[in-house]
């Protein structure tokens, strides 16, 4: 009956945003232009095994693949004001991204899979950082990238600390003043309505979706033609990050309220105008409503539905 009542504020809210559950067949509808993240840098660029691997780590098959782990501790608000939103940002990204690694961390350690706590760039307000993911044109340095650019993501190449302060190869990248922007009604560039803690929070496990793939090909060595392919490698981090979402619901933080930030966000990162790699609103709603609901859309979802449905490769490794 729970998973009922979160499925129907989904239908409701996601459908009342101008996106439906399940694609149609029709697939030549016309749609406004919106911004999206799709100039984002390749989530797992070529990388080299990590000689650090376990490669005595079991593998997980979809009838023994564990649930979820739902963390103890209650998922913090952010209460950013326009007084505090200098320091109030920052702290609640750096909460959001403690509560991503204690989740995960509990889901790969019962897999012996090892740590899949990535390195952690926080933008700072009027700084900018050099990832190795985008290389400039002429001389193939790092491009930096300023506080307020109006992107996140994941580097597989980028070395900076985790949360423990240890240097680890794979990190999130958040501007910070782009995070800022959104409780002013500002994301990524476009204006939306309804924006709150779970507009940023939503992102930032997208991004951290990345890293679970990231640290799973890591952990079995698969190469780069393996992995998520084409759109499916966007769409299984939305579904990964609603996974984390349904532990967030769980623990009474993920509501009505939520869910609607979540759907005023679609049409905005979803493909549009001929944009291509991200999945259009509707596909990155029923991603994220399977990493939510389930495939049923009747109980909490599970890592194991998404890697069904977007990386059956991974069930294939030997």
């Amino acid at each position: 009956m729970r998973w009922a009542v979160a499925l129907a504020a989904v239908v409701t809210l996601t459908v009342g945003s101008g996106c439906a559950l399940i694609p149609s067949e029709d697939s030549g509808e016309s749609r406004p232009s919106s911004a999206s993240t799709s100039s984002a840098p390749s989530p797992t660029p070529s990388r080299s095994p990590d000689p650090t691997g376990d490669a005595d780590a079991a593998q997980c098959r979809p009838d023994d693949c564990p649930k979820l782990p739902t963390p103890t501790a209650e998922l913090m608000t952010s209460g950013v004001t326009p007084a505090n939103v200098d320091t109030a940002v920052p702290d609640y990204l750096t909460t959001l991204l403690d509560d991503l690694d204690q989740t995960w961390g509990g889901w790969f350690d019962e897999l012996g899979w090892g740590d899949p706590a990535p390195g952690r760039v926080l933008i700072e307000s009027g700084t900018s950082f050099a990832t190795e993911c985008i290389a400039g044109e002429e001389d193939s340095n790092p491009v930096p990238i300023p506080s307020d650019e109006a992107n996140a993501f994941f580097c597989g190449v980028d070395t900076e600390p985790n949360g423990e302060g240890t240097p680890t190869e794979g990190s999130i990248v958040l501007p910070v003043d782009t995070f800022a922007a959104i409780w002013d009604g500002n994301v990524f560039g476009v204006p939306s309505p309804i924006v709150g803690d779970f507009t940023a929070a939503i992102v930032v496990a997208h991004e951290y979706g990345h890293n679970v793939v990231f640290r799973m090909a890591e952990a079995f060595d698969i190469p780069d033609s393996r992995l998520p392919a084409g759109k499916n490698s966007e769409l299984i981090a939305d579904c990964l990050a609603a996974n984390w979402g349904a532990t967030a619901y769980q623990r009474d933080a993920l509501g009505a309220r939520e869910i609607l930030q979540v759907a005023t966000l679609l049409p905005i990162i979803g493909d549009t105008g001929g944009a291509s790699g991200h999945g259009s609103a509707r596909e990155r709603a029923v991603a994220l409503t399977v990493g939510l609901t389930g495939p049923q859309f009747n109980r909490q979802g599970q890592p194991v539905d998404c890697i069904e449905r977007y990386w059956p490769e991974f069930f294939e490794v030997e």
